[in-house]
């Protein structure tokens, strides 16, 4: 893969093809969606000479591809750690609305009585 270095790309997300790995009388092609974020500058003069970078990469698999004589099959992976987070977050948010809930009835009764 070649890239045109003129035009730098602060963001860059694309799904890639990973090496193969042979088991068997198959072969295995893992998929994976990159997304990676870089930025950098730098300062050159007179007696001046500095620079600073900052990125990060973030790989997600995809799938699994499983070639054999009789054709290719595309395995989906499942992404367990996203499932929990999303668990997590709503029973934050549930949680944080059952305690707003019941502290506004404990003032509204007290406003009552």
């Amino acid at each position: 893969m070649s890239q045109d270095c003129s035009t730098p790309r602060a963001l860059r997300i694309e799904t890639v093809r990973g090496d193969p790995i042979s088991a068997g009388d198959r072969e295995l092609i893992p998929i994976v969606r990159v997304v990676a974020f870089g930025k950098a500058s730098a300062t050159v003069g007179a007696k001046q000479v500095g620079g600073q970078g900052r990125g990060f990469a973030w790989i997600k698999p995809l799938a699994v591809l499983e070639v054999t004589e009789d054709g290719e099959r595309r395995i989906e992976l499942e992404d367990g750690t996203a499932a929990a987070m999303r668990g997590i977050l709503a029973a934050a948010i549930s949680i944080g609305l059952a305690c707003t809930a019941i502290r506004w009835a404990f003032r509204w009764k007290r406003r009552g009585s």
